[in-house]
């Protein structure tokens, strides 16, 4: 008959002791062997003896047991305390039919595992949540491939979707695992060793918090798991918030070409994202009762909003405006707003310091926008609510505080009404 491991060795005659035998594999020199591991309590002690047969541990397991028979009047010899120790562990072994010395043995091993990073039981609830149910297993990549495929059915924006494609794909290339094996710190050590900026790592704990989200609702992942929970939270807070002057302002729109004005004043006077206007069509653009609509389609933040469209705002659109198409038909705009300061530069005054020639501002457009209508309405609720952020968003990352006259000033740059129709004048009130 084959053994079957753990083996209970017994002695008949000699009622109610046992030794244990368990069986190892082990490698040696490139080769298996098998090897037999003896476990008894001899005197209050733990004994361990390893065999390379099984018949020796079997010779040496009722060696044992005769030792501990013969050493039952040294157990009656106990102190008080330690008989009833000894008396209360058989008493709680007695319902599980588990013989003491063998759950001493099994408590140990357990101990020596978890290696005091928690207790036996929390070890096997946190093992029984585990195998609760079967969960599917996917790779990563599998799965990243799967939830941007949902996100594309569900209709999420251009530039949210770029955003998810971007960060979800690089984390796929460093990560070729199931995502079972993803925990929050393997989550904190892969944004930590970003070369990036903390605004670029705040965007990548966000797309990756929600891709944990997303994996939990789809059932890759456990209820209650949290990719994040506890790991490093990055600042958006970034550099010195730049914006235009108005004058300065008034030097772009005197230059701009007929197909780069309208995205340069609807991002100065009404603060739309450079991506939401060259998404906007002409027909989002009403004149009449004075709103931009920025859907929720064509929004960053997938949120449907209504800018008020300024008085000066509408002066400069009136000559430009289309029923309907692209407000930006131009495929690169960076470059051309490379080439308009480059233009406005090359119109100033032979020797004009060079601290004096015009730079492009990185999102100055927003910035200014948000900060001189602040300036004007003293309402930053509200203007975050006119540019898609929340109220703190607004004061950390857009608002430069400045006077309320030069907000009058930015809203009164204005076309010059006497020039004939259909053209768009470059004399400016407000400079």
């Amino acid at each position: 008959m084959k053994a079957t491991f753990p083996k209970t060795v017994t002695i008949k005659g000699i009622p109610g002791i046992t030794t244990t035998i368990y069986r190892q594999t082990q490698t040696k020199g490139g080769a298996e062997y098998l090897s037999y591991t003896l476990a008894y309590n001899l005197l209050g002690k733990l004994k361990r003896q390893t065999f390379a047969d099984l018949g020796e541990a079997e010779r040496a397991g009722e060696d044992a047991i005769r030792r501990i028979a013969a050493g039952e009047q040294a157990i009656l010899e106990l102190s008080n305390r330690d008989r009833e120790q000894y008396q209360r562990a058989k008493d709680a072994l007695a319902p599980l039919a588990v013989e003491l010395d063998v759950a001493a043995l099994e408590y140990a091993d357990a101990r020596t595992i978890l290696n005091g990073s928690g207790t036996l039981a929390e070890a096997v609830r946190y093992f029984l949540k585990a195998h609760a149910k079967e969960l599917p297993r996917i790779t990563v990549p599998a799965a990243v491939e799967k939830c941007l495929a949902q996100c594309r059915a569900d209709g999420k924006s251009y530039a949210r979707m770029k955003q998810l494609e971007h960060y979800l794909n690089n984390f796929a290339k460093d990560m070729n695992v199931e995502v079972g094996e993803l925990t929050p710190g393997i989550v904190s050590r892969y944004l930590t060793s970003m070369t990036a900026s903390e605004r670029t790592k705040k965007n990548a704990r966000d797309v990756l918090g929600y891709f944990g989200r997303w994996l939990v609702l789809h059932g890759y992942l456990e209820r209650g798991t949290d990719l994040v929970e506890g790991v490093q939270k990055y600042s958006m807070k970034s550099g010195e918030i730049q914006i235009f002057t108005p004058a300065e302002i008034a030097k772009l729109i005197e230059h701009a070409s007929e197909k780069l004005l309208p995205y340069i004043v609807i991002g100065a006077f009404a603060g739309l994202r450079g991506a939401e206007i060259q998404r906007l069509d002409w027909s989002e653009i009403d004149l009449t009762d004075g709103f931009i609509e920025v859907t929720a389609e064509k929004a960053k933040t997938d949120t449907r909003r209504l800018i008020p469209i300024t008085p000066n705002l509408s002066a400069w659109l009136g000559d430009c405006r289309k029923k309907s198409g692209p407000v930006c038909a131009i495929g690169n705009v960076v470059n051309a707003l490379m080439k308009l300061v480059a233009t406005v530069n090359k119109a100033m005054p032979e020797g004009t310091p060079e601290k004096d020639l015009m730079v492009w501002k990185k999102n100055a457009l927003r910035h200014s926008y948000c900060s001189y209508r602040v300036a004007e309405c003293a309402d930053v609720a509200r203007v975050a609510d006119e540019s898609g952020n929340s109220p703190a968003i607004i004061r950390s990352n857009y608002l430069r505080r400045v006077k309320p006259d030069r907000a009058v000033e930015w809203f009164n740059v204005m076309p010059d009404d006497a020039v004939p129709a259909g053209k768009i004048s470059r004399m400016l009130s407000a400079v």
